[in-house]
């Protein structure tokens, strides 16, 4: 009995919207070209979802639906879409993705071994002021994100740079040895700076030979051979490395006081100065190296 009813119910509401005409195929088109409307889909889909009983006639329908208020029918099943990565390495045409690249890193990449020596402590370095401990606390005090500022930094090798220790006597008659300088920078000049390291130094050389006087550089002018260090450690070591740039990278952010040459006394007050805040890191970071580059 029921569903006969029903079943009278919807023939008649068949027939009154054929007889209805013109109006009512206006309607129906005008709720046509609303739904699909770009903006007007837009805001269905972010509208709450709108009941609508079994009893309602198809005209409350459209008038719902059409209306500013309206949402989509509660059994319309939701649409999601997976989330987009623009800077997806996969895809090769990304559009407003500018991926980051490490120019000192490539750059160093070119210089051969001397390079890889310099990236290793530099990778080291980075490791170290990305990391809260006391040598990172001591620069912040200069610079409030040494590692970034560290990162700006680049490097040239000085290919003609003294390459023997100089054994020579002062104006009091006094032997004096005069190392080859491990590198440099001009102090002060912060971010982008550059840092010059002498290729025969002791940044890549753990002995070198020794000259007397002002004798040319060949036969019987080198005595002997002679070691030569950064600080506590051997030349051409990842400590040594580490520490000399540690010492040049103060003087970028005027975090040392300028000293004039290696050979002076305040260098070496410099490099105590980086040791007694670095020193643990220094050593710490070296235990956990990789091998070390070989010429």
């Amino acid at each position: 009995m029921h569903s006969a009813t029903g079943r009278i119910r919807a023939v008649t509401l068949f027939f009154a919207l054929g007889f209805s005409g013109v109006e009512s195929r206006a309607q129906l088109a005008k709720f046509v070209r609303t739904e699909a409307d770009p903006v007007y889909s837009a805001r269905l889909r972010s509208a709450p979802c709108t009941r609508v009983a079994e009893r309602d006639s198809l005209d409350t329908l459209a008038a719902a639906l059409t209306s500013d208020d309206a949402g989509t029918p509660c059994d319309t099943p939701p649409v999601s879409a997976p989330s987009v990565n623009p800077c997806n390495s996969s895809k090769l045409s990304n559009q407003g993705c500018i991926p980051f690249r490490d120019v000192v890193q490539e750059n160093l990449a070119t210089l051969g071994k001397p390079g890889q020596k310099i990236l290793r402590a530099r990778d080291k370095i980075l490791e170290m002021l990305e990391t809260d401990n006391a040598c990172t606390a001591w620069f912040r005090e200069k610079d409030s994100n040494p590692a970034a500022t560290f990162r700006t930094i680049g490097f040239t090798l000085d290919d003609k740079g003294q390459e023997y220790v100089l054994e020579a006597l002062d104006s009091a008659s006094r032997e004096m040895l005069h190392f080859p300088y491990v590198a440099k920078v001009i102090p002060g000049e912060g971010a982008y700076s550059n840092i010059i390291i002498n290729k025969n130094g002791g940044f890549f050389y753990p002995m070198v030979p020794v000259q007397k006087g002002q004798r040319q550089l060949s036969g019987p002018g080198f005595l002997s051979q002679h070691a030569l260090r950064v600080g506590p450690y051997w030349g051409d070591t990842l400590s040594a490395q580490v520490l000399a740039l540690l010492h040049e990278f103060g003087h970028v952010i005027d975090r040392l006081p300028e000293d004039a040459s290696d050979q002076g006394e305040q260098s070496a007050l410099n490099t105590n100065e980086v040791l007694r805040y670095c020193r643990a890191e220094i050593e710490s970071s070296v235990k956990h190296a990789t091998l070390p580059v070989r010429h």
